[in-house]
């Protein structure tokens, strides 16, 4: 009956171990996960998975104490060595004692005269991949060989597990190279100076900005919070003829307001209380240049008129001076504010709203240009796996959660979500790693995403038809589909076949 006992038991431990490197776990938890089920099912009390690293074995996963310092056994040295080199299985009674045991690990200090080692080759065919040692005591009823049994069925699975992995870890770099050729091949075709996209609301926005860039007109940003505006004032100084020349912000909310005149046009010495030198403000630093005014909704009245004279005469005066300084600055605006509405109730001038809303540009929210969020998340990936020498990749299910996340932050949301899964995760994220609130923001109707699904497959279709002139064989082909299958999409949608 023991036995028998004794036999299900292993059985359910290596059926255990299966589940857990069939699992979702990163390779190193995997491996932890291997040892504490070895501690729980088995009375391992001490154990290590060691794995090849050239002509050396490196232990990977340690249980039963803290290991302080990386160690590796080259072929041959020690008993862990001398595994790794002739690939059979080791049993030592009172290891502790035994001139083979070198104790790199110095858990030779925690054993006692009943420990034995038992170490099994982690191998896949003739190829040994590591090593698995255990430390444990036996009981007189408890058999020694039962035990190395079922350690080298273990040591098979590990030898399975550490090939798929190394597969695996393979594909996901071929895939990740293609990917950033891919992602940079796309950035270079619909990015300016960062500006991500191909949505058609920002090939729009870029071909307003390659225009008005190369102009001298004062602008506008209008857009809501988080959107890119202050990328996009850069984007459009660094393309202009002023790209040499200072490029200077004032966040006109950031800045109380008896702060902000000294702040924007500068202030003699004596000029009031603390003013104990002159100093140049924003306006004469950035002169030849730029200079990006945020948050211009909240500049206050009183400050307004003389941004206006600048507008106009291009010249200002210091505080505490009556001296008349020339200056030749662009000027480009931000809110995300309604300035009309500001207008009609006097909270800011009629004239200066005129003055700045020349050429007036709306940077789009996120929820505008969904098609987007795919190319940013890889960016961001990219950008914050190398800040954080990391290697964190989405599951299509993760992905498509963050795609039907609303972002009321717009981009800027996006980048801090982005920013936070790589740094609380290793490897491959899913569902249940992403923030629980984006979970509940999924597209409320079922017939919302079948609409934005439907209305970029339209505009995919028309964008191919016009690349191929309208020859629908050659655009069936570019997009992937049958020509029967395009006709059918054609006529679905209403798309006009225009003739040449």
């Amino acid at each position: 009956m023991e036995s028998k006992t004794l036999k299900l038991k292993e059985l359910y431990v290596v059926n255990e171990i299966t589940k857990i490197l069939t699992g979702e776990y990163t390779f190193e938890k995997s491996l932890m996960e291997v040892l504490k089920i070895l501690y729980s099912y088995m009375g391992v009390e001490h154990s290590f998975i060691a794995v090849k690293d050239g002509k050396s074995v490196k232990i990977k996963s340690f249980f039963g104490s803290v290991l302080n310092k990386p160690v590796a056994f080259r072929k041959g040295e020690g008993i862990t060595g001398r595994v790794f080199k002739r690939g059979t299985p080791v049993v030592i009674p009172t290891v502790k004692n035994s001139e083979l045991f070198i104790n790199k690990t110095g858990i030779g200090e925690i054993l006692t005269e009943n420990h034995y080692l038992v170490a099994v080759p982690v191998r896949v065919g003739g190829e040994i991949e590591g090593v698995l040692v255990t430390f444990r005591e036996f009981e007189d009823t408890e058999s020694v060989e039962k035990f190395l049994e079922t350690l080298s069925i273990i040591g098979n699975l590990l030898g399975l597990f550490f090939k798929l992995h190394e597969k695996l870890e393979r594909e996901r770099e071929e895939w990740e190279e293609e990917k950033k050729l891919l992602t940079r091949e796309l950035q270079e075709k619909y990015s300016l100076h960062g500006i991500i996209g191909r949505s058609k609301a920002i090939r729009q926005l870029i071909d307003l900005i390659e225009k008005v860039s190369k102009t001298d007109s004062t602008l506008l940003l209008l857009g809501e919070s988080g959107t890119g505006k202050s990328l996009i004032a850069k984007t459009i100084h660094y393309e202009s003829p002023r790209k040499d020349k200072p490029f200077v912000t004032v966040n006109c909310a950031a800045i109380p307001g008896e702060l902000l005149e000294a702040e924007l046009f500068g202030y003699e010495k004596g000029a009031f209380t603390g003013a104990y030198t002159s100093k140049k403000g924003k306006f004469e630093l950035a002169n030849g240049g730029t200079i990006f005014l945020d948050e211009i909704g909240d500049m206050p009245v009183n400050l307004q008129a003389k941004l206006l004279r600048v507008l106009q005469d291009k010249e200002l005066e210091r505080l505490g001076s009556e001296k008349t300084i020339k200056v030749d600055v662009r000027i480009i605006a931000a809110t995300n504010k309604d300035l009309r509405k500001l207008v009609e109730e006097r909270k800011f001038r009629e004239d200066l709203y005129y003055r700045l809303n020349v050429i007036p540009i709306h940077v789009p929210p996120l929820r505008e240009r969904r098609e987007d969020i795919p190319l940013l998340i890889e960016h961001f990936l990219e950008e914050f796996n190398e800040k954080y020498q990391k290697r964190v990749y989405l599951t299509k299910e993760a992905m498509q959660i963050l795609l039907e996340y609303d972002y009321p932050g717009n981009v800027r949301e996006l980048a801090n979500i982005v920013e936070r899964i790589v740094i609380l995760n290793e490897g491959k994220v899913t569902p249940r790693d992403l923030p629980k609130y984006l979970k509940k923001k999924k597209i409320k109707e079922k017939g919302n995403l079948q609409k934005f699904i439907e209305e970029t497959e339209k505009e995919r279709i028309i964008e191919a038809l016009e690349k191929t002139g309208y020859v629908k064989s050659r655009a069936a082909k570019l997009l992937g589909y049958t020509l029967r299958q395009l006709d059918y999409r054609i006529k679905k949608y209403g798309i006009e076949i225009k003739k040449f």
